[in-house]
């Protein structure tokens, strides 16, 4: 009996690899690698391309943003025992002869500048001017601050997990931005103003200057801070100021000069000052216990108002009043928890975390407010998708355009997976890349290696640095709504865009068993609509029709796939894409599908009179 055909109108189920493949949506993969679920398409992911010089075998410990107060970026990294900026195209050493282990950065703008600071448990705490990526100040004093990680929020450090203390929660003075911590220096005298340094740095290693004015006495030209490393005179001159060093250059300038400028130092009432009184005073620094279990805390992300520390079996929720004197303290979860630095990310909509309080059934969780009620909850994220067939003892949480972002390991000791979780769409796929580390700028999303010294432009062009994007998609076991018939199905047709010089393999499995090579949908097929072009942008970002940056063509194509199948209870469809371009598949129709008797399929039958025990076949007829 004919059937007609059975029509995938559109794929946006993404992964659903938890339960059998014949339960799960006809449009849905019971695996995949490498394909996006898109707009109501499959299409293979972007590539990856070095984000600075390609590096040999080493290790990411950690990857950031600044921006100078113009707005440019500045990237960071944390690459083995070096902590190093991207200048140009090369990544340059800053901090030299730290540990092989991880560090938090995190930015801070206030009056007297933009900053980035860097800490560790291991290695200490360190500050670096945006404007001057090459220069930085230790600012770790045993009697002032600790080593740890950390970050900055509402003009205080927080930190956690120190050198002595992994299980309290500290915090830093309050930055006033005021005359109580800024120094104004007026009229410095200065030899020369073709070149110096001023007078402050050697009061103290860890000060830092701002709102320079140099002045040329001998032609009465005045040199003002742009605020980004750069001075400008009122007579077109121009030169340059290093805040952390106080080093100054005024071109085509030779006589003497003054100089009018602040400086700070963070280590007395500010940011890096953990000190407090006897009888501790708003705006002071402060530690709280959150020792239950006796396990580390692994991180902190700040949330509605609160600070919520997690650790391997618990979460701590930590509330700061706003007069600063009377916060709250509370162990605010039990039997949850993460194993790692990176394991928690903050989201508009609550803080996602991996969760392996259960180390046998991991979760991802949202920790969210109560939209009907005063206090938060956590709910189960993507219940589809099967998170323990991976492991995420060094597993990276972040939050890019509408994904959450989760690095992994399959089958490895190092991460190589990257799941990428649609927030919007409640969907996942699993990308082929393997990240510890990364960061975003207007858009994009970088990663760091985990065996290697190089950074990536993550899903930016069509190869994987200079390699085919490693990807398969498998569908889901279709049995056409017919579980117990047998049934052929003599053609495929398939639309979707592909571009000239790619192809994709088409590979159909009966009943679980071997995958057998049905045909190859080609770019340079005859059922490739020229007439008709698509600009796919080569980034994954943008605002072009699909995709941002550069754009190559892609077509329109409607193939039929003629195939010789015998016959089967259920089917399963496999796309490979085979090489560098871009490729959709948007719908995929089973066309002159037959029906046949409700039988066993052939490979799971056995002989009849089978022994009680099920070991002997083809005895001779039971007698009763």
């Amino acid at each position: 009996m004919a059937v007609s055909k059975k029509e995938i109108k559109a794929f946006v189920s993404g992964t659903h690899n938890l339960i059998d493949d014949e339960l799960i949506p006809r449009d849905a993969a019971s695996e995949s690698l490498g394909w996006l679920t898109k707009d109501g398409r499959i299409e293979l992911m972007y590539g990856r391309q070095a984000h600075g010089d390609e590096g040999t075998a080493g290790k990411m410990y950690g990857q950031h943003v600044g921006y100078k107060t113009d707005g440019t970026a500045v990237f960071f990294r944390k690459k083995d025992t070096i902590v190093q900026y991207l200048d140009g195209d090369t990544w340059t050493d800053i901090i030299t002869g730290l540990t092989a282990s991880d560090m938090t950065f995190t930015n801070y703008s206030s009056l007297a500048g933009n900053a980035t600071y860097i800490t560790s448990p291991d290695d200490g705490l360190f500050k670096i001017m945006t404007a001057n990526p090459g220069s930085y100040a230790d600012m770790y004093d045993s009697t002032k601050n600790f080593k740890g990680f950390s970050f900055i929020d509402k003009g205080r450090m927080m930190m956690w997990n120190t050198a002595d203390d992994t299980t309290g929660l500290y915090g830093s003075h309050i930055d006033a931005q005021d005359s109580d911590v800024y120094t104004t220096v007026s009229a410095e005298a200065l030899a020369a103003v073709e070149t110096g340094t001023l007078a402050f740095k050697a009061g103290g290693s860890t000060r830092t200057c701002f709102a320079v004015e140099i002045t040329d006495t001998s032609s009465g030209e005045v040199f003002s801070d742009n605020y980004d490393g750069t001075l400008t005179g009122d007579s077109g001159g121009t030169g340059t100021i290093n805040y952390m060093t106080g080093a100054f250059t005024i071109t085509g300038q030779t006589g003497a000069g003054t100089a009018d400028y602040q400086w700070v130092d963070d280590n007395t009432d500010g940011v890096t000052d953990f000190t407090k009184s006897a009888t501790r005073v708003a705006g002071e620094g402060f530690t709280v216990r959150q020792d239950a279990g006796g396990d580390a805390i692994k991180v902190v992300v700040p949330f509605d108002g609160s600070y919520f520390s997690f650790k391997a079996n618990s979460v701590y929720k930590f509330t700061l009043n706003v007069d600063d004197t009377n916060p709250t303290n509370e162990l605010f979860l039990t039997n949850v928890g993460v194993e790692s630095l990176r394991s928690a990310v903050g989201t508009s909509s609550g803080i996602v975390f991996l969760n392996t309080g259960n180390p046998s059934k991991p979760v991802v969780n949202i920790l969210e407010r109560n939209p009907v009620g005063d206090n938060f909850n956590t709910r189960a994220l993507f219940p589809q998708f099967k998170f323990e067939n991976y492991t995420y003892s060094d597993v990276l949480v972040d939050s890019w355009d509408k994904f959450i972002i989760m690095g992994c390991k399959e089958d490895s000791n190092e991460n190589n997976r990257l799941l990428m979780c649609d927030m919007r769409e409640k969907t996942v796929d699993v990308a082929p890349y393997g990240i510890r580390t990364s960061c975003k700028d207007d858009g994009f999303l970088y990663g760091g290696d985990p065996v290697a010294s190089t950074c990536y432009e993550m899903f930016t062009g069509f190869d994987d640095m200079g390699l085919n994007v490693q990807n398969v998609w498998t569908g889901s076991g279709d049995h056409y709504g017919k579980p117990d018939a047998l049934k052929k199905t003599k053609k495929f047709r398939m639309r979707g865009k592909i571009s000239p010089d790619q192809s994709i393999k088409v590979s159909v499995s009966r009943d679980n068993g071997e995958w057998q090579h049905v045909g190859t949908i080609l770019g340079s097929g005859d059922y490739v609509d020229y007439n008709t072009s698509y600009a796919i942008g080569t980034i994954y970002i943008g605002q072009d029709t699909i995709g941002g940056g550069d754009s190559i063509s892609a077509y329109t194509f409607l193939m039929e796939l003629k195939v010789r199948l015998s016959k089967f209870r259920k089917r399963q469809i496999r796309f490979e894409a085979e090489g560098m371009g871009y490729c959709a598949m948007q719908s995929v129709t089973d066309w002159d599908i037959w029906e046949y008797e409700n039988r066993v399929p052939k490979g799971y039958r056995t002989k009849q009179n089978v022994s009680l025990d099920g070991a002997t076949t083809d005895e001779a007829s039971p007698t009763y």
